[in-house]
């Protein structure tokens, strides 16, 4: 899909011609590989044509005939209408086969003919004779042979005078000359050709890319499909990273910042009623929408003492996986009143309050449809100061469109290189038909420039350190593991 598919109340700004200058820039790697291709097939090329050489010769056409000035008149005005016509002959049999023979050459008349180019120029009466051939030498006596010859068939054809004398002589004023320099192949020309045409070939297989490749890089290509706010940008997590959750194995990174900064961003979209319960969605798997509502909580949990994260993606739950904690009593056994909402929540951490999923339901839609689900989370409102309700993604399923209402509103993850402007756009479009308030846009996985971090930003090395010494201590208390989960959790009275 292409951006003619996103409707045109939800495109935002156009690509600028910076863009393609910087899309060239960004593939520069391709565009010199093609560049330095063109110029070595140019080369290439160059070297196995075999040099060619050509010589010219000239010969003066003049008539015979007239002796007052009228007549000499007619006489040059004669030979210049058959100036055309003899440079037309010397490409011809009755010229060419005596050439052969007399310079004893293995090849026909018209082969012969192939390399011969006869000339007027302009408002002349002169015909210039070019051979061409692999031998210099050759070249000069072919267009010598060929001149002689064309003069001596010329007077046998022209017409005769009173004393039995041709009318019209044709005689040479130029010999053709021994060439020196090839004049073929242009070398010169064709490395640069060469090069060109390979550079050119780059930057269209560059902008085609970026034409062709509709998938989002970076912010400005979500202005391109909507004018949403970008609540804040991911980073991907390094191999030298500890394995865990941001939030909790590296507080302190440019990744849990920015976690922080969504979260500062949502007090902002609406001063006078901020959202306190919001829904986390995306327009496909694997965006990392569970791991973002996960870390959002916990950023929210840093200011606000009663926190509470609901798994409401019954399809395909991971929060009581992350979490380390049961899942199999959770949400869905609330809602059919199997279990208390108190014996179901966790405290996970001692910072953050956990709903998991529950028992997977044959009827996901259902149930987050009913009125159960409404009464719950009003409930919830009531007993919480944040919400955060992890949902199915959006275009696989609809049930995020229920949540949503329910909620304050939706914050969209997009992934970086994989979320396509056309899935994000028919996202958006989803929220809109059923009059469901978007928050914003959080874009997951983003390749950061990890230069830039604040000195007060921990490497891994000391992330590694603060674990152990925390694992050692927690190891005395009987109450962690050494990734940092708690092993221990406590149902809410």
């Amino acid at each position: 899909m292409n951006d003619l598919s996103i409707p045109p109340s939800k495109r935002g700004t156009a690509v600028e011609p910076i863009e393609y200058l910087r899309t060239i820039g960004r593939r520069w790697v391709v565009i010199v590989l093609l560049g330095a291709l063109g110029l070595g097939a140019a080369w290439a090329y160059a070297s196995s044509v075999p040099p060619l050489y050509k010589s010219t010769s000239s010969v003066f056409v003049s008539s015979d005939r007239g002796e007052t000035t009228s007549e000499l008149v007619q006489g040059s005005t004669f030979s210049q209408n058959l100036v055309q016509s003899y440079a037309q002959l010397a490409t011809m049999p009755a010229v060419l086969d005596p050439v052969i023979e007399k310079l004893n050459l293995d090849t026909t008349a018209p082969e012969l003919a192939s390399s011969i180019v006869a000339a007027t120029p302009l408002n002349t009466v002169i015909i210039e004779i070019t051979a061409s051939s692999e031998s210099p030498t050759r070249a000069a006596a072919t267009a010598d042979a060929v001149t002689t010859s064309l003069a001596t068939t010329v007077q046998k054809l022209a017409p005769k005078g009173p004393n039995n004398t041709p009318s019209i002589t044709l005689s040479t004023v130029s010999t053709a000359q021994v060439p020196t320099i090839p004049y073929a192949p242009n070398t010169r020309l064709l490395l640069i050709t060469g090069l060109g045409a390979g550079l050119a070939l780059g930057i269209v297989y560059a902008l085609a890319r970026e034409l062709l490749d509709t998938r989002l890089h970076g912010e400005k290509s979500i202005l391109r499909v909507t004018d949403a706010p970008v609540l804040g940008k991911i980073g991907e997590k390094r191999r030298s990273d500890p394995d865990g959750l941001v939030m909790r194995v590296m507080p302190r990174s440019l990744l849990a910042e920015g976690y922080r900064r969504i979260r500062t961003n949502l007090e902002f979209v609406d001063v006078d009623n901020r959202p306190r319960c919001v829904v986390v969605t995306s327009p496909m798997v694997a965006d990392g929408k569970s791991t973002s509502a996960l870390n959002l909580a916990l950023a929210m949990a840093e200011r606000a003492p009663r926190v509470l994260l609901i798994d409401a993606d019954l399809r395909r739950p991971s929060v009581a996986g992350m979490c380390d904690i049961e899942g199999e009593v959770g949400l869905t056994t609330v809602l059919v009143g199997a279990v208390a909402l108190e014996d179901a929540i966790t405290l996970w951490g001692g910072v953050l309050y956990v709903l998991p999923s529950g028992a997977v339901p044959p009827n996901p839609g259902q149930l987050l449809g009913a009125t159960a689900m409404s009464d719950l989370i009003l409930r919830l409102r009531g007993e919480y100061d944040f919400i955060v309700i992890d949902s199915p993604p959006l275009l696989p399923a609809s049930d995020a469109l229920g949540l949503a209402h329910l909620a304050d509103g939706a914050i969209v993850v997009a992934r970086d290189k994989s979320t396509r402007r056309a899935q994000l756009a028919a996202t958006i479009e989803s929220l809109d038909a059923v009059n469901a308030r978007l928050l914003g846009i959080v874009l997951n996985r983003i390749q950061e420039r990890h230069s830039d971090a604040y000195n007060y930003v921990e490497t891994a090395q000391v992330v590694k350190a603060r674990l152990a010494a925390s694992s050692a201590a927690a190891a005395k208390a009987g109450n962690s593991n050494p990734d940092g989960r708690s092993t221990e959790t406590s149902r809410t009275a």
